[in-house]
């Protein structure tokens, strides 16, 4: 058994809207939509990020500290990823030859981005590894928060206080909350609305 503490960022992307998604369409087309779609964020993560895990309708990843060259990287890398999603939906959607509600559903389709900077085990038990941490923890937590609710966005990208000051960017384009969590307490959060940044880069 291996433990390793690390210092790093911690990333999950969640795909919104994937529980009514299966729920109300023919689960295999919807499955084989989701298994490309996830397969498009693993590719463009993956070649910044190591992925830790596939979590149902999420990626988990991360990166060490030591191994990230530029953190403000991790911005592009995040719009990158959201155009590659947004685009692979739309190309699903239209490429589409039958009237099934799973693929006709595929716009409603959505991804969300947590980002924090923290500490974090890396446990390798049977040659399988895991992360492990308060940090990791908070990570999955911040999946559950009150965006969509106070503004009403579906994509965007939420990073925490810390995630974006060991970034060095500048706040104001980022639309200020706090999510408060039971052990946890007060996390100050900093967003992105992605539909606004996907049109920008569309146009450019």
């Amino acid at each position: 058994m291996e433990r390793k503490t690390q210092t790093g960022y911690l990333v999950l992307a969640d795909i919104s809207g994937y529980t009514s998604f299966v729920a109300q369409t023919e689960i295999e087309h919807a499955d084989m939509a989701l298994s490309f779609l996830l397969e498009t964020i693993i590719e463009k993560l993956s070649s910044l990020l190591t992925i830790s895990k596939l979590e149902g309708d999420a990626v988990f990843a991360y990166v060490e500290e030591s191994k990230l060259q530029e953190a403000r990287s991790l911005l592009d890398l995040i719009d990158q990823t959201y155009l590659a999603f947004r685009d692979k939906a739309l190309t699903l959607y239209k490429g589409a030859t039958c009237p099934c509600r799973a693929c006709q559903a595929l716009p409603t389709l959505d991804l969300k981005f947590m980002v924090h900077h923290g500490d974090f085990i890396i446990q390798q038990v049977a040659g399988i590894k895991d992360l492990m941490g308060t940090d990791v923890n908070l990570i999955h937590r911040l999946s559950k928060n009150s965006v969509s609710e106070s503004t009403g966005w579906k994509g965007y990208a939420l990073f925490t206080l810390q995630g974006l000051e060991h970034m060095q960017t500048d706040k104001t384009s980022f639309v200020q909350q706090v999510e408060s969590y039971e052990h946890l307490g007060e996390v100050e959060t900093y967003v992105r609305d992605m539909h606004s940044r996907y049109e920008a880069m569309k146009a450019a």
